[in-house]
């Protein structure tokens, strides 16, 4: 991993909330999982009336078991939304950038596989190591959703900045994507503009955009309600090809 000094940040970033975000989000999960319960529904019951090729079967299974998939873990992530809310009592002071080199080596992989390079600057960040008060594995959980919606926000080729400093009373975390993959409008919160392309939401296309869009939001919205449940803002803005978020969790020293 490279190490290098943090990029300046040239605009402010918008100030939504899990509060704010949740109904919509909520509503269009429900909405969306009609699609895959619908193939599903509809494949079982062609494979059960007519007498088809053999070929064909397996060919509609596949499809069928790819929705399955898409349904648990749909409902997976619906659970880990819900439970993301829950204020734990079982806090320690932990090292940020301890946690955010794990969540890194944890995700590597997949970065490599979508041709994404990660490239983690903490030359900003003293030697205290930004310790922070938070439930070890929530911060691994939030971080990991974190860095899942930066990759699921990049293009082939595009490289996540991931900064750690202190900032005040605050430790500060940002994540910066450059350049972005073609999102759907409707998808960006209030506020922000999206990837002025040409390409409306109706037109991104495909379940599977769809689903993998689903997915992208679900993790920002899960990463973001455990970071305020611990006290913590999380802020996210995007530009034409570019995303950031600001995450600032108060210092373990600076709490009461």
């Amino acid at each position: 991993m490279t190490t290098a000094t943090s990029p300046a940040i040239a605009a402010s970033p918008a100030r939504a909330t899990a509060g704010d975000e949740l109904p919509q989000l909520m509503s269009d999960v429900f909405h969306d999982l009609s699609q895959p319960l619908s193939t599903l529904t509809c494949l079982l019951e062609v494979n059960l009336l007519l007498s088809r090729p053999a070929k064909q079967v397996r060919h509609d299974l596949k499809i069928a078991l790819n929705q399955v998939h898409f349904i648990v873990r749909l409902f997976r992530d619906l659970r880990e939304l819900v439970d993301a809310g829950n204020v734990s009592e079982d806090r320690r002071r932990l090292a940020l950038t301890d946690c955010l080199r794990e969540a890194v080596a944890d995700v590597l992989p997949m970065a490599k596989l979508a041709k994404v390079t990660l490239l983690v600057c903490e030359s900003e960040t003293p030697a205290s190591g930004c310790m922070v008060n938070f439930q070890a594995s929530r911060l691994r959980q939030a971080l990991l959703h974190l860095l899942e919606f930066a990759l699921g926000s990049a293009a082939t080729g595009a490289q996540v900045t991931i900064t750690a400093s202190e900032d005040g009373e605050a430790a500060r975390l940002t994540v910066a994507v450059s350049p972005l993959a073609i999102l759907p409008v409707a998808t960006l919160e209030a506020g922000e503009s999206g990837p002025k392309n040409g390409t409306s939401a109706s037109g991104v296309g495909s379940a599977e955009q769809k689903q993998r869009e689903l997915k992208r939001r679900l993790s920002l919205a899960i990463a973001r309600r455990i970071f305020e449940a611990a006290g913590a803002t999380l802020h996210a803005r995007n530009s034409e090809e570019r995303s950031w978020i600001e995450v600032r969790v108060p210092l373990a020293s600076h709490e009461n």
